[in-house]
């Protein structure tokens, strides 16, 4: 379908339009603190959520009850697996951009990735010919880095929302389904999913269109998300590889972060204490690991400070796919001639949950030592909970970033 040219008059008023709208978004509440959400669970599945539009999360002051925190809840719903969010949001980001927001991402970290920008191009009326072609280039290159599903999101319904409820904001919706259109054929060629938003239902007190999102609204569009993404990734239940943890790449990412420089964290302590009186051991750590050394950048009940990397339990936990139990160290030829087993610590249970850098790169683990063995089936539960706390310690050493 040819876009209709519009007049010179309606094209500046179109401009007007955008920029009233973009003074609007400016004062919006938007999502503050960790771009991350997750859903509890274990065997996570791991999704990069990309974009513009609801990509943002307008109206909502945390990803957690944005489409993020929706998507993960959602899923975890859908799969009876945790799920993990990590989001990259851009106000204005279409298909131009969206190849340099992805460029560099850890593809191979993901089970899916999901892109937004057909609100923004809608917007900015891109002919619909020349759009398609650069949506082809950008989601054969994501396929080909290797997520195993990639999902492009249709144009939300403009006039559904307050300040988008006018003449211009008809044009751009009535633009945005021609992009969808396009994208429909385009991702059924390259295969992508495709995933509708529709609007979501009116504010039930006043009858009118919102003027903000809200998370009924953000749950909605997860729905819709989900029942597109669910069924492809139960399809392919193979496991992603476990991504690979050099020790050059850690050092980097603890320089990036200054853990060297830092001091006792409040936080940190709070949740490695929990991690000990919640799953009754005599140590808890969150320990961070470089090329050489193991350090405790959090403890209880241990006065340990180094240890070298070849004696370290938590080097093994962070090539593990989804943590790492031992239930008698005497007993695994890993760690049975290790000091901390044979010598006066006496350790004999371990359980441990990596720890992620923001770029992905794995730098630690939380983990708990008893001086008792456990049952497996034990260790497996206590692991459970080792991974929420663990996703907790992300959080706050990714307010130590330097992008905050």
């Amino acid at each position: 379908m040819h876009d209709e040219p519009l007049s010179l008059p309606r094209r500046l008023a179109m401009v007007a339009w955008r920029a009233r709208v973009g003074a609007i978004r400016s004062r919006l509440v938007q999502p503050e603190g960790s771009r991350q959400a997750y859903a509890a669970g274990r065997r996570s599945l791991r999704v990069l959520l990309v974009g513009s539009g609801p990509a943002v999360g307008w109206g909502v002051r945390s990803h957690d009850m944005a489409l993020p925190g929706a998507i993960a809840r959602q899923l975890a719903a859908a799969t009876g697996r945790g799920a993990v969010v990590d989001v990259v949001p851009h106000p204005s980001a279409g298909v131009r951009r969206l190849p340099r927001l992805v460029d560099g991402a850890r593809f191979e970290r993901y089970d899916a990735v999901i892109l937004s920008g057909a609100e923004a191009d809608a917007v900015r009326l891109e002919e619909a010919h020349a759009w398609g072609e650069r949506l082809r280039r950008l989601l054969t290159h994501v396929r080909s880095c290797g997520p195993r599903s990639v999902v492009w999101l249709g144009a939300q319904p403009l006039r559904s929302i307050a300040p988008d409820d006018s003449f211009a904001g008809g044009v751009a919706q009535c633009h945005g389904e021609r992009l969808d259109a396009t994208a429909r054929t385009v991702c059924r060629e390259t295969g992508a999913l495709y995933a509708q938003l529709d609007a979501p239902a009116p504010d039930a007190s006043t009858r009118h269109a919102r003027r903000h999102r809200t998370p009924a609204d953000y749950l909605f569009w997860a729905r819709q998300i989900v029942d597109v993404l669910a069924p492809a990734l139960q399809e392919r239940e193979a496991q992603r590889a476990t991504p690979t943890n050099d020790g050059g790449d850690r050092v980097d990412a603890i320089e990036r972060l200054q853990l060297s420089l830092r001091g006792g964290d409040a936080r940190l302590d709070g949740i490695v204490g929990t991690a000990k009186r919640t799953l009754g051991t005599e140590i808890a750590m969150f320990t961070v690991l470089d090329d050489r050394n193991e350090w405790p950048l959090a403890s209880t009940g241990s006065v340990l400070r180094q240890i070298p990397i070849e004696q370290s339990a938590c080097i093994h936990t962070i090539e593990t796919p989804d943590g790492m139990v031992v239930p008698n160290a005497a007993e695994d030829v890993r760690f049975a001639a290790n000091a901390l087993v044979t010598g006066p610590a006496g350790l004999r249970y371990y359980a441990g949950y990596p720890v992620e850098a923001p770029d992905g790169t794995r730098i630690g683990a939380l983990c708990v030592f008893g001086r008792s063995p456990r049952a497996r089936a034990d260790g497996e539960a206590d692991l459970d909970v080792l991974r929420e706390l663990a996703l907790l310690t992300q959080r706050e050493l990714w307010r130590w970033a330097p992008d905050g």
